[in-house]
């Protein structure tokens, strides 16, 4: 689990990736420790996945880059059965739906190829994205706002541009 600060900053209402909370999307531990320790948010709120596009058909069903694009994590699909044992993390467990950021390269070079080099290691082009604030606070926007949530969250890790600033456990 790592918060990310990158690039531009984002505007609207879901994290697409540059100010992100960024988890193992097959692992509930990643949505309990995100949702009990660092949103302190209520359990039945879902996380959402980025999903690779060249993933999507075999997480989504229905999907389509033609179709449904889904870019901005307001589109909901039913996850299939791989999306559901693969985006456990990320799916609505109430009806097994994901409301998930489709990612083109072209769109966030960077955050994609991140993304990528997750699903070299797991087997899994997805990860689970939050937005990287505390519950009812704003957006990180400047990298002093990043460092004071880190502080004041059970995060451990945040890559900040080029550097991952870690905690210390005596801190």
């Amino acid at each position: 689990m790592v918060a990310r600060f990158a690039g531009r900053n984002e505007w609207g209402a879901r994290s697409l990736g540059n100010r992100a909370i960024l988890a193992h999307p097959g692992r509930m531990e990643s949505f309990y420790t995100i949702n009990d320790q660092i949103k302190c948010r209520d359990f039945w709120m879902p996380f959402a996945p980025t999903i690779l596009d060249g993933a999507a058909p075999k997480y989504l069903e229905n999907w389509s880059m033609e179709r449904t694009p889904a870019p901005f994590m307001i589109t909901a699909f039913k996850a299939t059965p791989l999306g559901q044992t693969e985006l456990c993390a990320a799916i609505h467990h109430g009806d097994g739906t994901v409301r998930p950021q489709v990612l083109r390269r072209d769109a966030n070079p960077d955050y994609y190829d991140l993304v990528r080099r997750f699903e070299n290691k797991t087997g899994i082009g997805a990860v689970l994205n939050t937005s990287f604030n505390l519950h009812g606070k704003p957006l990180a926007a400047t990298p002093e706002q990043a460092l004071d949530t880190l502080r004041h969250s059970e995060l451990r890790y945040l890559a900040i541009g080029p550097f991952l600033v870690s905690k210390n456990d005596r801190a």
